[in-house]
């Protein structure tokens, strides 16, 4: 037994050394194996060649479109053809998407593919907001084919599809198969009994114009809000009525208010079919007092007028802002100065100017400034002393009156008249001279002398000297 033990004891280090150069050896080989495998991945790959026309929906070319690669920065770009061919290195163990882009547009995808080998070949219809607006105005009609199915992939039958505002409809056959010509300046809408309506582009169908479209339609379900409808609720008189509301109603936080805190806080509510409101919550808060506030308001607001969509009334989601503006005195305008004791007119009165050539009215003639209503109210009113002649307004110089020596002096022949222009003419039909009466004994003593009486001259007949 000793033997034995002592012969293992010889060789268990041999053994030792050989399990160590063993693990070594696997451990060698496990990381060639590690090493080697993406180079042998990187074998299974194949490069393919890809080819990928774009074309407008009446089948011309769309030049100059751009395809880019997820995570790679390089670009192809289209020829006059509208066809972009590259080749791409398929990964097996990860998948690339392709995107195109319009020319004008790099930095929004209007489609995407995903590159498979086996799918090398694509054909897309695409039209750029130019052709569109081209479309519009040539009022161009193109073909469209689609299936009308349940959400669960039942053909409908007897489905509405209509071109609104055209008059243009057709009915569903028994596969929910139609066809119907649409262009770009009318909606597609589509009605089923029992279905949600809907409305459809004309985009989706030429995107692949030689495959129908399936439009797949929803149940109507009674308890669905709807985000948009064609006719939105509304506050009973409007948002002038709303706001006034909010004025009225709308109470502001003392702490706030102390604090200057303004702002606007964002709530969303549902409208009922009825017109309550429910579920009121805060889109955009502000402050916490503030956001109570608003709510409050919200929640005790009257019924508002429920929203509609192709006649039937709906729930319907709104969202409303509710501003917190402190109100502020307006700033008092400063009333205009009025007019001095020594100031003329204001120039919206009569002006004491346009009397220039007055002296009286220039110098004494001083009204007050006239308010607008004044001669509606109490007239033109003067001042006490506006018609008081200044004491040296009549005041004439002392020479102003006084006479030369010789102004009133006339030449010496000026008063010279000829004889005959004093000369006066007989009056023919004057009376008579009556005798004078005289005394008895005057009268004898002349008659005893032989005095006679001498006849009267007249004026006219007196010497010029006397």
């Amino acid at each position: 037994m000793q033997e034995n033990t002592r012969s293992f004891a010889a060789l268990f280090p041999k053994i030792m050394n050989q399990t160590r150069i063993r693990h070594t050896f696997l451990y060698m080989w496990l990381v060639c194996l590690f090493l080697l495998t993406p180079f042998a991945a990187q074998g299974a790959n194949t490069e393919t060649t890809f080819r990928i026309t774009v074309l407008k929906t009446n089948g011309e070319p769309q030049p100059g479109m751009i395809l880019k690669i997820s995570s790679r920065s390089q670009e192809y770009t289209g020829d006059a053809q509208g066809v972009i061919t590259f080749r791409y290195e398929i990964e097996d163990s990860y998948t690339r998407t392709a995107y195109l882009y319009f020319p004008a547009d790099r930095e929004k995808s209007v489609a995407s593919f995903t590159l498979e080998a086996g799918n090398a070949t694509k054909t897309f219809y695409l039209d750029s907001p130019q052709d569109i607006v081209a479309y519009k105005q040539s009022q161009q009609l193109f073909p469209i084919e689609g299936y009308v199915t349940t959400a669960s992939g039942e053909p409908i039958t007897g489905a509405v599809v209509s071109i609104q505002g055209t008059g243009r409809q057709v009915l569903t056959d028994e596969i929910g198969l139609f066809q119907i010509d649409a262009d770009y300046n009318h909606p597609i809408r589509v009605r089923a009994d029992g279905m949600e309506n809907q409305s459809v582009s004309i985009q989706v169908f030429l995107q692949s114009p030689n495959e129908p479209y399936t439009i797949v339609m929803q149940r109507k379900n009674t308890g669905r809000v709807y985000a948009s409808a064609e006719q939105m609720p509304e506050y009973p008189g409007g948002m002038k009525a709303f706001q006034q509301y909010l004025k009225r109603n709308l109470k502001y936080p003392p702490q706030a208010k102390r604090d200057s805190i303004e702002g606007v806080v964002v709530i969303q509510f549902i409208v009922e079919r009825n017109g309550r409101i429910a579920s009121p919550a805060i889109v955009r808060s502000l402050e916490a007092s503030m956001d109570t506030a608003a709510l409050n308001a919200i929640r005790e607001m009257p019924r508002w007028i429920p929203a509609k969509d192709h006649g039937i009334t709906v729930r319907c989601k709104y969202s409303v802002p509710v501003q917190f503006k402190i109100e502020r005195p307006k700033p008092v305008q400063p009333k205009p100065l009025l007019a001095s004791k020594d100031s003329i007119l204001h120039k919206d009165s009569l002006l004491a100017d346009s009397l220039l050539t007055d002296s009286v009215a220039r110098d004494s003639l001083r009204m007050k400034k006239l308010t607008p209503d004044s001669l509606r109210t109490d007239s033109l009113r003067l001042r006490p002393d506006s018609l008081r002649l200044l004491s040296d307004s009549i005041r004439m110089p002392d020479d102003s009156l006084r006479l030369k020596k010789d102004s009133l002096l006339a030449p010496a022949d000026s008063l010279i008249a000829p004889k005959d222009s004093l000369a006066q003419t007989p009056d023919t039909h004057a009376e008579p001279q009556k005798p004078k009466k005289r005394n008895i004994f005057v009268r004898f003593f002349r008659w005893l002398f032989g005095i006679k009486d001498k006849p009267e001259q007249t004026p006219a007949e007196k010497p010029a000297g006397n």
